[in-house]
């Protein structure tokens, strides 16, 4: 796994302990958290959100059981064992770059039509 950020990647959205990059060159989000880096294509991005968001915090919190949430990832050999305060930091970190991601997109699009 490669640990380093390259130059020229943009960041979409930061957090205290984690941010996420998009990089053309290479068609990829890299998501830094905890010193930790991490690979994804766009459909691996969007179904880590996904199990996020499906994480029922209220019932972590209510439970007799340790708060943490146990998240598997099919393109990685890893699991995450995350606490319900690195859900919610993940959680707020994603929503941030997906709604940067949707800006550029419209703004995008804005242009092109008054180009045409």
């Amino acid at each position: 796994m490669r640990t380093e950020i390259q130059e020229g990647n943009e960041i979409l959205f930061k957090t205290i302990h984690g941010s996420l990059y998009q990089s053309d060159e290479t068609e990829q989000y890299i998501l830094t958290y905890r010193k930790e880096v991490f690979y994804f294509r766009a459909c691996e991005l969007i179904s880590f959100r996904r199990k996020l968001q499906k994480v029922d915090l209220a019932m972590l919190l209510s439970s007799d059981t340790p708060d943490i949430e146990i998240v598997s990832m099919p393109h990685c050999d890893r699991i995450f064992a995350l606490t319900v305060f690195e859900i919610l930091e993940l959680k707020e970190l994603l929503a941030g770059a997906f709604a940067m991601l949707e800006l550029n997109s419209l703004i995008h699009r804005e242009i092109i039509r008054k180009i045409y």
